[in-house]
């Protein structure tokens, strides 16, 4: 069943890329993240009688409930036809979630997209109206909020130094428990570069992990850590300004605008989905992805 799954979830990262553009999509195992406005969309593949797809994206986070949150929740519950609302609950705050699981054996190419592209841009729709009326924060506002707490926590356990453009750049491993955090920043400032957490009881998959993520680096091959890391680990335009000079670097911090704001002009209807695919495939080119 295993070799099935991976089967299948090599058909749906060539979907996804298709449907996305592959600078959209971030694989991790049987785990898909398209970073989509002020959400993400999440699609995850599954074992159960048969494998399944899980698709979702946030709506809001930390909202406070309400009887007249959760009747407008359920009425529309009533009126989305492709997918629902769901919840999950935290010191006294919900998490609202959209989404839906689908059986693989009855996706085509033109199901997945019509799902990925609906569920993430209604999020966006409903995330404003939520937020607006209920309170609460985007998908968006959270990681911002993340980024703005200290960089690390726990035991230092490697450090290692990459000299780059005159810059001296620590990589360095911190362990909390299970949890491991990879983090990259200038020597003598807080700033974090790359910031990725993972949970692993295997002390060499994360010595592994760091000398992937150095040997990216020292190549400065920008493609490769985005297959590496997934779009919210790595602050590229604090990357670019180490790695890049001159009229290279306006560029790439312009690219990278331009990739994520794409999305939200096709959300908002000011571009079409050509349009949004034509410009993300030459984005790609320019950048080195195809």
């Amino acid at each position: 069943m295993k070799e099935k799954l991976e089967r299948v979830c090599s058909v749906i990262e060539i979907y996804l890329e298709d449907i996305f553009g592959r600078i959209r999509v971030y694989r991790e195992d049987n785990n898909f993240l398209i970073p989509w406005g002020f959400t993400v969309i999440n699609v995850r593949a599954f074992e159960e009688d048969e494998i399944y797809l899980d698709v979702n994206s946030p709506v809001a986070l930390n909202v406070k409930p309400t009887k007249d949150l959760m009747k407008f929740l359920l009425a529309e519950n009533a009126n989305i036809k492709m997918a629902s609302f769901f919840t999950e609950f935290e010191k006294g705050f919900m998490d609202i979630i959209l989404g839906i699981k689908v059986r693989y054996q009855d996706l085509s190419r033109e199901l997945l997209k019509f799902l990925v592209l609906n569920i993430g841009n209604l999020a966006n729709e409903y995330g404003r109206e939520i937020i607006a009326v209920f309170g609460g924060i985007s998908f968006k506002e959270y990681l911002e909020r993340k980024k703005a707490e200290l960089p690390y926590t726990g035991e230092k356990l490697f450090q290692e130094k990459i000299k780059v453009n005159g810059y001296l750049l620590l990589l360095e491993v911190y362990t909390e428990g299970d949890e491991y955090t990879l983090l990259c920043r200038e020597e003598g400032k807080s700033t974090a570069l790359i910031k990725a957490k993972r949970k692993t009881q295997n002390i060499y998959e994360v010595l592994k992990f760091m000398e992937q993520v150095k040997e990216t680096l020292e190549s400065r091959n920008f493609p490769n850590l985005r297959k590496l890391l997934n779009p919210f680990e790595v602050n590229f335009f604090e990357l670019y300004t180490v790695f890049v000079k001159g009229k290279d670097l306006k560029k790439l911090k312009n690219l990278e605008m331009e990739i994520n704001k794409l999305p939200i002009l096709l959300i908002n209807g000011k571009i079409s989905y050509e349009e949004y695919k034509r410009r993300i495939k030459e984005i790609e080119k320019e950048i080195g992805l195809s």
